[in-house]
């Protein structure tokens, strides 16, 4: 029987670029879950835009990819 470890990841066929879009999205959860926090809102209780989102995910996910080029 194969067990199914749930905490290794195989990132080889995913590129940079993806890494760092899911780093970005993973940094957005992670802001709006902190305002949350700040405000005492409930997180499943937060109307979320997702174009917000996704234009967030834009710009990070750039400022990003840049960190791993910059000399």
């Amino acid at each position: 029987m194969v067990k199914n470890n749930k905490n290794s990841v195989n990132i080889d066929k995913y590129s940079l670029y993806q890494l760092c879009r899911w780093t970005a999205l993973e940094e957005a959860v992670n802001l709006i879950g902190d305002k949350c926090d700040e405000k005492n809102i409930n997180f499943d209780e937060v109307d979320l835009n997702p174009l917000d989102i996704r234009d967030y995910v834009d710009i990070a996910t750039d400022n990003i990819y840049a960190k791993f080029f910059t000399t």
